[in-house]
C-alpha cells in the first residue's frame, strides 16, 4: 500500500489495488480452506500477491508453476527478495524433476569407464562433443552446490553427455545407492521437509500426486496449502501423469544401463549379452507394428492385432528371461539388484498395452513418433473425476491463478475440465490502458486459412506489417507447417534478423531477440506463452489464425468423439474455449508494463466472418479494432 513496507525498499514501488484484491483473496482462502480461481492480468503483480500471504500464513506450502523458468524465478529472485524484506522469517526451498540433477553415482561411472560406453552407436564426432561436455560438466561438478542442470549454460539441453550423468527415474537407486547421503536428491528432499514454501512444477507436483493415487510412496513433503500458477496448464499435465506409456527408447536406455551396471560389476559378458540383444530385437519387431505416418496418431482395435500381441508376449518373456539371469548376480551390487525392479516397471506398462479388454471408454490409446523411437501413450479422456477426488474435494487450500482462466467472462470451462465443483472465484482487469497503448488489426481481405492460397496471401501481408512496425515483432503460429511455411516465403525479402524458434534453445532465441531491437522471432507452441519481453524490442504480436486444437490430435479427437457420446456439442463446449484460452495467452505477450505500446494482427479472417468469431472478440481486451492497414502505418508513426 502507499507509506507501506515496500513504497519504503522499492526505488519503483508501484500500488496496485487489484494486486492488495487478490491477496485478500489468497489469505481469506487459506484460512477458510477454500479452492480460489484467480484470474490476474498481467500487470497485476499476482507473483507477490501470493507469496506474501503464503508466507504471513505459517502453513507449509507448496507453490507449483507451469515452467522451470518461472520457478526458477520464484526461487532466485522473489523468495530471497522477501526473506530480507519481511518482518518474519521462514525457510524456502525448490524441488525439480529427477533429470534436473546431477547423479554422483552414474558421474563416477563416466570416469572410471575408458568411453561412453553407455551411449551405444553414436557417430565419431557426437562422441567427441560428448566428451568435450562431460569435460564442462565435471568442471562444473566441483562447485556446484545444488547439482541443478540449469546452473550450465554452456552445454545444450539434448547433450548426451548429461543424459550419461543425470539422474534417470526408474533408474534411481534411492536408499541402495552408495552416494545417497551425498546424492543432490537427498539434500533437495531435506531442505524441502525443512521448508515453509516449496517450489515446484506441474510436472512434478502430478508426478507426485500419480504416485501416492497408485500407492507407491510419495516425492513431495506433506503440505497444508497449494497455490498453482499459471493454472491454465493443468488438465495438459495431468494428463500425462494419469496415464501410462511404453517406448522403445526405455527399452534401449535400459539395455544400456543394464549392460553399463553387468560390466562395472563384472560379470561375464556371455552371461547376459546374448539375452540384452534378444530383448532389443523383441522390442524392434513389436514397436515395428505401431509405426505410421505422422507425429502423433490415435490407435484403433485393429492396431492391436494378433502378430502386435505375439511380438509383444515374445518382448515380455525376453525380459522375464532376463530378470532370471540377474537373480543369479543379485549380490554382485545394489546397482545389479535395482535392474530387476525396473523390469518389473516395464513389464507393468507393457501389459497395459497388451490386454484384450483395454478401458476405451475411459482411456485413450495413442502413440508418436520421434525420429526412429515410438512411444505407446494411454491417456484418460476426462481427468477431472480423478482431479475432483484427488485435489479439490477435501479441506487442503487449493488456489489456481493464470492471467488466462476464463473463456466467455466466465470460470465455467476450466471448473468443469478440472473437476472443481466449489470455488472462490476473482477476476481482475488488466492495470494496462489498451485502448491507448494497442491496436487489434483483423484484415478481412485474406483467404480463409484452409484455403491453398493462406500462407502465401499471409506472408504478403506480415511483410507489410514488419515494414511499418520496424520488425520488433513475435509471429506466432498453430503449427509448424505454417511457421516453415512463411519462413521461407519472408527469408531474404526484409532488412531484420528472423529469428526461428528450433534453430537455438529458446532463452538464447529471446535474449537475440531483446538485443537486436528490430529482429523478428517465429515462433509456435511453447512461445505462446511464458515468453517476457518489455519495452521497444516487442512492439507487434502477429498471430497466423486461431488456436483451435488440432481434430487430427489423438487426444482432441477422442475428447471430441467422447462429448459427442454425452450428446454435448464439442465444437462449443470444448474447441471454442480452449482456443480462447490459447489466443488470449498469444495476445499477452504483447503489453507487459505501463509504457509498452504495439499492435496485435490476427490474421484470420473467420474472427469477425463467423458467428462463433464474436465469442473471442468477447474475451479480447478492450482496445481499438480495425481492418484499415493505414491505421497500423499511423500508429507506428
Amino acid at each position: 500500500m502507499p507509506g507501506g513496507l515496500f513504497s519504503e525498499i522499492l526505488t519503483h514501488y508501484e500500488y496496485r489495488p487489484a494486486q492488495l484484491t487478490m491477496a485478500k483473496a489468497v489469505d481469506e482462502a487459506l484460512a477458510q480452506t477454500s479452492t480460489l480461481l484467480v484470474e490476474a492480468a498481467t500487470g497485476t503483480g499476482k507473483t507477490w500477491a501470493y507469496l506474501i500471504p503464503a508466507i504471513l500464513s505459517r502453513r507449509k506450502i507448496v507453490i507449483s508453476t507451469g515452467t522451470l523458468t518461472l520457478q526458477d524465478q520464484l526461487f532466485s529472485k522473489d523468495l530471497p527478495f522477501l526473506a530480507k524484506s519481511l518482518p518474519l522469517s521462514f525457510k524456502y526451498s525448490m524441488m525439480k524433476g529427477k533429470s534436473n540433477y546431477l547423479c554422483l553415482h552414474r558421474f563416477s561411472q563416466a570416469f572410471q569407464q575408458s568411453s561412453f560406453d553407455g551411449m551405444g552407436g553414436v557417430g565419431h564426432s557426437a562422441y567427441l562433443e560428448s566428451s568435450k561436455h562431460l569435460q564442462v560438466i565435471r568442471k562444473w561438478a566441483e562447485r556446484t552446490k545444488s547439482g541443478d542442470r540449469a546452473e550450465i549454460s554452456d552445454i545444450p539441453e539434448s547433450a548426451l553427455a548429461w543424459q550419461e550423468v543425470s539422474v534417470k527415474g526408474d533408474a534411481c537407486l534411492g536408499g541402495q545407492c552408495p552416494d545417497y547421503d551425498r546424492c543432490y536428491l537427498t539434500r533437495m528432499k531435506q531442505d524441502a521437509a525443512a521448508a515453509d514454501i516449496v517450489v515446484v512444477n506441474h510436472h512434478l507436483f502430478f508426478a507426485d500426486l500419480a504416485l501416492k493415487e497408485q500407492g507407491y510412496g510419495e516425492v513431495l513433503p506433506r503440505y497444508k496449502a497449494v497455490v498453482f500458477d499459471e493454472a491454465h496448464l493443468l488438465e495438459e499435465v495431468a494428463t500425462q501423469y494419469f496415464g501410462k506409456n511404453f517406448s522403445s527408447y526405455r527399452i534401449e536406455d535400459f539395455i544400456r544401463d543394464a549392460e553399463r551396471e553387468f560390466r562395472y560389476s563384472r560379470i561375464k559378458e556371455s552371461d547376459y549379452k546374448e539375452q540384452c540383444l534378444t530383448i532389443l530385437l523383441y522390442s524392434k519387431i513389436f514397436f515395428r507394428h505401431f509405426k505410421r505416418e505422422g507425429d502423433r496418431f490415435r490407435l484403433q482395435p485393429r492396431d492391436f492385432s494378433a502378430q502386435a500381441l505375439a511380438s509383444g508376449a515374445d518382448l515380455k518373456q525376453a525380459l522375464e528371461q532376463l530378470d532370471r539371469l540377474i537373480e543369479k548376480h543379485r549380490l554382485k551390487s545394489d546397482a545389479v539388484a535395482h535392474l530387476s525392479e525396473r523390469i518389473e516397471g516395464l513389464l507393468v506398462d507393457l501389459a497395459c498395452f497388451l490386454k484384450d479388454n483395454r478401458e476405451e471408454d475411459r482411456y485413450i490409446y495413442w502413440a508418436e513418433q520421434r525420429r526412429n523411437t515410438i512411444f505407446l501413450h494411454t491417456s484418460p479422456l476426462d481427468v477431472s473425476t480423478i482431479l475432483e477426488e484427488a485435489l479439490f474435494k477435501g479441506e487442503t487450500p487449493m488456489i489456481l491463478t493464470s492471467a488466462t482462466l476464463s473463456a466467455g467472462g466466465k470460470f465455467d470451462f476450466i471448473k468443469e475440465r478440472l473437476g472443481i465443483k466449489q470455488a472462490e472465484e476473482l477476476m481482475l482487469d488488466t492495470v494496462f490502458d489498451y485502448e491507448k497503448q494497442s491496436l487489434f488489426y483483423l484484415p478481412k481481405h485474406l483467404p480463409e486459412p484452409s484455403s491453398l492460397q493462406f500462407s502465401a496471401e499471409i506472408s504478403d501481408e506480415i511483410i507489410r506489417i514488419l515494414e511499418a512496425s520496424g520488425g520488433r515483432a513475435f509471429l506466432l503460429f498453430t503449427s509448424w507447417r505454417n511457421l516453415e511455411a512463411v519462413y521461407q516465403n519472408i527469408a531474404g525479402r526484409l532488412p531484420y534478423q528472423l529469428l526461428k524458434q528450433g534453430d537455438q534453445p529458446k532463452q538464447m532465441l529471446i535474449d537475440q531477440f531483446k538485443e537486436d531491437i528490430s529482429s523478428v522471432l517465429f515462433g509456435t507452441s511453447s512461445f505462446w506463452q511464458g515468453v517476457d519481453v518489455e519495452g521497444e524490442a516487442l512492439s507487434c504480436v502477429i498471430i497466423d489464425k486461431l488456436p483451435f486444437a488440432s481434430p487430427s490430435d489423438p487426444l482432441t479427437s477422442a475428447r471430441i468423439d467422447a462429448l459427442a457420446m454425452q450428446g454435448k456439442a464439442p465444437f462449443s463446449a470444448y474447441q471454442i474455449p480452449l482456443a480462447i484460452l490459447s489466443l488470449r495467452q498469444g495476445i499477452g505477450r504483447l503489453i507487459r508494463n505501463s509504457k509498452d505500446r504495439g499492435i496485435i494482427a490476427i490474421l484470420d479472417r473467420r474472427l469477425t466472418s463467423k458467428g462463433y468469431g464474436k465469442k473471442f472478440l468477447h474475451s479480447l481486451p478492450k482496445a481499438p479494432m480495425s481492418d484499415d492497414f493505414e491505421e497500423v502505418v499511423s500508429f507506428f508513426r
